[in-house]
This record gives structure tokens, C-alpha cells and sequence, in this order.
């Protein structure tokens, strides 16, 4: 009887090599431990952990670092910001491009979330310049102080009878109202409100004491300031009425009122000074830095300032060009703004004196 043949272990091919092989007879053969190999997929060795971290921290510090230096481009602008009457038109539209900016920049979020730190920076930005100005900087209350409005009315279309309300309301002991018209001034020259009047050009000033015109200092145009002293029985002091140019943009390119002449001159008074009207600038423009920094603004006392414009487009930029200023030396309190019917900026008002230590 024949035994069954035996099976070489070399010819064993693994279960599906022969169809390889019959797929591809042009194949070179191999050898059965060449097949094993081929049959079997080995995975790839697995990378560190710490290495896969690497690039990713790496590029969320690259966007980082981009991220901050946009961020701090809009405050370059502390360094150019009294560079030329450019500047200074770029002052008078701040409100409107960060708004614009805030605004893009929030539309942009949707497609690219790191544009958060730019959101946040254009907001900062906005706050400090539009609002930095006009923050309140509280003080003393003022000793025996003398409530003081000022009031610019402009055009010849303004009515008498309700500008004289708008001087009866302030409850002033002296007002300083600029640009009136003829009618206007013939009817200020008949209240009798006020003991004392006094009329140079373009401004009218009403009193409660005995007030007199001083002579200008050199070179300060006569056509825009009015140099008074009024004498209280509390102490005399000095007032400096001021109007603006034609216009919120003539005053800004021209500089009408050459503000660091007249800061100069109102520095060297050996008396109080209170400077009072529409300068023509605003409180974002190097000529009001120039003031702030030798004179308190009295508007600031109580709380943040108003603005005042109260026209169309104006009132959408924030604008304040009607300021209270006085000596170190003097405080205020009690300030605020009131509607002046037909002008086109709000009135000012504020009780001023001598600081309580």
C-alpha cells in the first residue's frame, strides 16, 4: 500500500498569493519567505506627541505676534498727531473712522477670528482719543465763585426774544455771547438783567459787575478775541472772549485765533484769567493740548464734558469747540451746557473761583 505524498513545507503559498500569481505571469518568482513579507502591512512608527506640538505652537506665535503689531498701529498716532493741519483734519474725523474701522473689522470676524485683537485695539483707540480729552478731572470746589455762560449765536436770522430767554435761563453773573447779530445786540443792550454791558465787535459781554476793555497783546487778532477785566468786589480778573473763524474747518487749517500766541498771553496775566467761547477747534486738536496743558478746563469738573455741536453733521463726530478755561490757580464746579435756540453749538456754564485748599 502507498503512503499519501508529503507536502514541502518551501512550496506552501499563503492564501491568496496565487491569484498575484495568476494575474501577473510575467512576475519574476519569489521566494515563499518574500511572499510572507509582502503579505503582511506593517504601520508606520508613530510620531511623538511633544514633536506634533511644534508647528502648531509655532504658528499660533507667529499669528500672535502679527496680531499684536496690528494692534498697535493705530496708536502711532500719538506720535504724528501734531504734525500739520492734516493731522489735525484726521483729528476732526477720528469718531467716523473708528467707527468705520470697528466696523469692517467686525464683518471681517466672520471669516477670520483673529481679527478680535485688531476689534478690541480700533475700540481702546477710539475710547482714549474721543473720550481722553473730555474726562473728568475733579478738583476743590471753587471759593466764592462767580457763575459765568458763554453763548455763540450765530447768523442773522437769530431771534432776539429767545436768545434773551436762553440768557435769562443761564442764571448767569456774567455772559460772554459771541457773533451776534444787530438785532440780537440791540436787544442784549436793553435787558436789564445785567447792571453792566460792554460791546467790542463781535462780542457782547453782560455783567453782574463792572467789567472794562483792556488793550490786546500783540499779535492777537483783534477780530476774533476781546481782552476784558471785570472787577468783583471779591477780586478783579481777567477775561478772554473768543469767536472762531467763518467756519469749524477754516479754524482748523488757519489757526484764526494763533492759539499759542494767545496761550502766551493769557499765561503772562498777573491776574485770574478765564477764557471763554467757541475757539474753533476741538478738544482732539494740538491747540487744545496747548490750553490743557497751562489752563483747567472748567468743563471737566463735575463729569466727562458735553460736546456742544448741535448741528447736522457735527453732533455724529463728537465735536467740542466751546470751552471754559481758567488759571490753575481757579476750580469749578456746577457746569454743564444749555440749548441756545437757532445756534448752531450748545451754551456753556460753570461756576469759577479761587480752588479751597
Amino acid at each position: 500500500m502507498s503512503s499519501p505524498p508529503k507536502t514541502r513545507p518551501e512550496t506552501w503559498v499563503p492564501a491568496g498569493a496565487e491569484k498575484d500569481v495568476a494575474a501577473d505571469p510575467t512576475a519574476p518568482a519569489t521566494t515563499p519567505g518574500e511572499r510572507r513579507r509582502q503579505s503582511v502591512t506593517m504601520a508606520p512608527p508613530e510620531e511623538p506627541r511633544s514633536r506634533r506640538r511644534i508647528p502648531r505652537l509655532k504658528k499660533h506665535a507667529v499669528n500672535l505676534v502679527w496680531a499684536l503689531l496690528a494692534a498697535a498701529i493705530p496708536w502711532v498716532w500719538f506720535l504724528v498727531r501734531d504734525l500739520g493741519s492734516v493731522t489735525q483734519l484726521i483729528a476732526l474725523a477720528i469718531p467716523v473712522l473708528v467707527v468705520a474701522a470697528f466696523l469692517g473689522l467686525a464683518i471681517s470676524l466672520v471669516d477670520e477670528r483673529r481679527l478680535s485683537t485688531l476689534i478690541v485695539a480700533v475700540a481702546v483707540f477710539g475710547w482714549v482719543t474721543i473720550f481722553g480729552p473730555r474726562a473728568a478731572t475733579p478738583a476743590p470746589p471753587p471759593v466764592a465763585p462767580v457763575r459765568i455762560a458763554s453763548m455763540t449765536v450765530g447768523g442773522t436770522n437769530a431771534d432776539a426774544n429767545a436768545i434773551l430767554r436762553s440768557v435769562a435761563g443761564s442764571k448767569a453773573d456774567l455772559l460772554v455771547v459771541v457773533e451776534p447779530s444787530k438785532k440780537v445786540r440791540a436787544a442784549l443792550a436793553k435787558t436789564d438783567r445785567f447792571p453792566f454791558a460792554l460791546t467790542s465787535g463781535p462780542v457782547v459781554v453782560l455783567s453782574s459787575a463792572p467789567v472794562r476793555e483792556l488793550p490786546l497783546p500783540k499779535p492777537l487778532p483783534s477780530d476774533f478775541i476781546v481782552r476784558l477785566q471785570i472787577d468783583r468786589p471779591e477780586g478783579a480778573f481777567i477775561v478772554y472772549a473768543v469767536r472762531a473763524g467763518d467756519s469749524l474747518l477754516e479754524s482748523t487749517l488757519n489757526d484764526p485765533l494763533k492759539a499759542q500766541a494767545l496761550r502766551d498771553a493769557a499765561s503772562d496775566e498777573r491776574l485770574p484769567v478765564v477764557l471763554a467761547g467757541d475757539f474753533g477747534f476741538s478738544d482732539r486738536s494740538a491747540e487744545y493740548r496747548l490750553f490743557d496743558g497751562a489752563f483747567r478746563d472748567a468743563m471737566r469738573a463735575d463729569a466727562n464734558a458735553k460736546s456742544t455741536a448741535a448741528t447736522f453733521p457735527w453732533t455724529l463726530m463728537f465735536v467740542r469747540t466751546g470751552f471754559v478755561l481758567t488759571s490753575p490757580a481757579w476750580c469749578a464746579a456746577q457746569t454743564g451746557t444749555f440749548d441756545v435756540t437757532g445756534a448752531q453749538t450748545d451754551g456753556l456754564i460753570a461756576s469759577v473761583g479761587p480752588c479751597r485748599s
